[in-house]
């Protein structure tokens, strides 16, 4: 008899701690487990049945820290974010345009891409500016805004010209050269927390117009 009561005494107390909230620095848990402070991770957490997140907006993603620490992210207070939108605004550019500026930005830890831009005439503010082919009056060049990757100083480089081509304004019948407040927008991002740089996909049309290329490998 007295076995039979300790088997049920062991029962309830295992179904009763089973369904408990334990708490961590707090005598008031709000969830099954509730931690008031840091944690430290040896090994690996794992999720295994997350669920669906409600509060989207009050959402913090959790990154693991090089010694190992689980900490809350706070874009904030970090020196940047995974993505990262910067507006690039260079005053009196030369008539030929922006050839090349270094942002410094470096290509070992971050994306950078060109997304927009606009121009207007310096100083002024004049919207009226007009490209002009120094070749050809009816020749309209290409533009070329875009972020490389110098290899040399391994920092991202911009360019924003027009081939062949001068900015101007229009003066009653005359064109006139002109320096412009050029506009760029761009988007870095950071490498190895949101982004991954895929190998070079080159493909030979062979002359045609249309065409369909191998599925890049991991896609």
């Amino acid at each position: 008899m007295k076995i039979s009561n300790i088997i049920w005494f062991s029962i309830a107390l295992i179904t009763q701690v089973s369904f408990a909230q334990v708490g961590v620095n707090t005598t008031n848990p709000q969830a099954d487990l509730e931690v008031i402070g840091d944690i430290k991770m040896d090994f690996g957490l794992v999720l295994e049945n997350p669920g669906d997140n409600t509060q989207i907006r009050g959402s913090k993603l959790l990154i693991n820290t090089m010694d190992n620490r689980l900490l809350e992210y706070d874009i904030t207070s970090s020196k940047y974010g995974p993505i990262n939108y910067v507006e690039f605004v260079f005053n009196d550019v030369s008539t030929n345009g922006l050839l090349d500026y270094d942002t410094r930005i470096s290509t070992i830890d971050y994306l950078v891409t060109v997304q927009g831009y606009y121009y207007l005439e310096a100083q002024t503010g004049d919207t009226n500016v007009m490209l002009h082919s120094i070749l050809d009056n009816d020749n309209i060049e290409g533009h070329q805004f875009y972020a490389y990757a110098n290899p040399v100083t391994q920092t991202w480089f911009i360019r924003a010209l027009v081939n062949n081509s001068q900015f101007v304004t229009r003066d009653g019948s005359t064109m006139t050269n002109s320096s412009i407040d050029l506009y760029l927008n761009t988007v870095i991002y950071r490498k190895g927390f949101i982004s991954k740089s895929q190998a070079p996909i080159t493909v030979d049309m062979g002359n045609l117009e249309t065409g369909t290329a191998p599925l890049p490998a991991g896609f």
